[in-house]
């Protein structure tokens, strides 16, 4: 198996500013493709340490990425620290100067005089395309090593990664299925599994669990045993289907925004202690205008009555984080937007504002097309794993309640 290493650079690393997800992406990504990284090393903005690491760590590896200090100001040093580290000429290149000015350009009014750094090139680099920034990446062979540079940002990093994938595939590149559920805990889905799992010995199995993705199960083989594992996700699907939400990189709101297109229903949503939060993730996906008319963030019980039509009367004998109050947002909601599906949530998501029946973590969602489907949760967590479990739980009603459309 080839061997790899990674260096991201940058002081606000080392000094804890920021989160080194770079690594963490690369390293997975490489181990599917068939590489086995050695080593993950942090360097600070400065010439010589840069350059002392990409001349060990380049003997010792076939594949060396750095990630950072591509970007246009003094402190920047990436470009020429591994020009220096491989005794090679840095160079301008006029074409492409231009095209990083008219990226620029469509942001800016006036383009930075230090912007051209940007546009300075190793001598015998591919250039790679950045299509989010304006910081293009680099590709050197070096002795029938590569030697890749990367701009810090993972938005940037990302799909300039993945224009290069099959460029960088070993032989020994992996295949990997990843099935997504939400509504089951962990240790049963391991459970109901356990016998299709561990009977046999090409699969490596893993699971994760978070209160965004929910549980996810990776399946990860060689890829000459790819049709065995497709075998044997198929087994899985049946045994574990009512569960499952999405595979490999698929959203739970992007399949939400999938089905509603599919049953050609239309969705509004009324937040209280969620913010705008539901409605963000919803319309994080294309095409979601289709079928989504809008929301609600009615945080204040004022807004609940003169907004969403919650009576006083509700509010004052059942409270606002209740079964009656979310089933009369929903109610209120769908006169007020004439969507086909209504989702309501309400909860108290603390630090403070519990009580003894309805402690911190109490949270109420109704979802109402023709009858009112409302389930009170009980979430624990901070203020922002409350909100955000909230969210995720309403998008999966909706996804069991769509499937459930769809089968009639």
């Amino acid at each position: 198996m080839k061997k790899a290493a990674i260096i991201t650079v940058g002081s606000e690393l080392l000094e804890g500013l920021i989160l080194n997800k770079n690594a963490q992406f690369l390293c997975q990504e490489l181990k599917n493709l068939g590489y086995r990284v050695i080593k993950i090393s942090t360097v600070g903005d400065h010439l010589e340490d840069i350059a002392e690491e990409v001349r060990s760590l380049l003997s010792k590896v076939h594949l060396l990425i750095l990630t950072g200090g591509l970007g246009p100001t003094k402190d920047d040093l990436t470009r020429e620290a591994v020009a220096k580290a491989l005794n090679r000429d840095l160079f301008l290149d006029q074409e492409l100067k231009k095209k990083i000015e008219e990226k620029v350009k469509k942001y800016h009014s006036e383009i930075p005089s230090n912007i051209e750094r940007q546009a300075f090139v190793i001598e015998g680099a591919k250039v790679i395309d950045n299509p989010v920034g304006s910081a293009p990446g680099q590709l050197l062979e070096v002795d029938g090593k590569r030697v890749i540079l990367f701009p810090g940002p993972p938005k940037e990093l990302i799909p300039m990664f993945e224009s290069l994938k099959e460029l960088l595939k070993t032989p020994h590149a992996l295949y990997q299925v990843i099935l997504k559920y939400y509504s089951i805990p962990e240790a049963l889905l391991e459970d109901l599994l356990k016998e299709i799992l561990y009977s046999q010995d090409k699969v490596e199995v893993a699971t994760m669990a978070d209160h965004v993705e929910g549980v996810r199960l990776k399946l990860t083989t060689s890829v000459e045993h790819k049709k065995f594992l497709d075998g044997l996700v198929e087994k899985i699907i049946e045994k574990t289907g009512e569960y499952l939400y999405g595979m490999n990189d698929e959203k739970m709101e992007e399949v939400v925004v999938r089905l509603l297109k599919e049953n050609k229903k239309t969705l509004a949503v009324a937040e209280s202690c969620t913010g705008g939060m539901l409605s963000s993730l919803i319309v994080n996906v294309p095409g979601a205008s289709n079928v989504f008319i809008g929301g609600v963030v009615a945080y204040s019980n004022d807004l609940k009555k003169s907004i969403l039509g919650v009576k006083e009367g509700t509010l004052r004998k059942y409270g606002a984080v209740s079964e009656q109050c979310v089933r009369e947002m929903t109610e209120g909601l769908k006169k007020l937007t004439g969507a086909d599906i209504c989702v309501a949530i309400s909860g108290i998501a603390g630090p403070s504002g519990g009580t003894p029946t309805k402690p911190v973590g109490t949270v109420f969602i109704d979802l109402f097309e023709q009858d009112h489907v409302t389930i009170r949760y009980n979430f624990s967590g901070d203020r922002n794993t409350i909100r955000t479990r909230s969210a995720m739980m309403a998008l999966e009603n909706l996804r069991k309640h769509l499937k459930e459309r769809g089968k009639l």
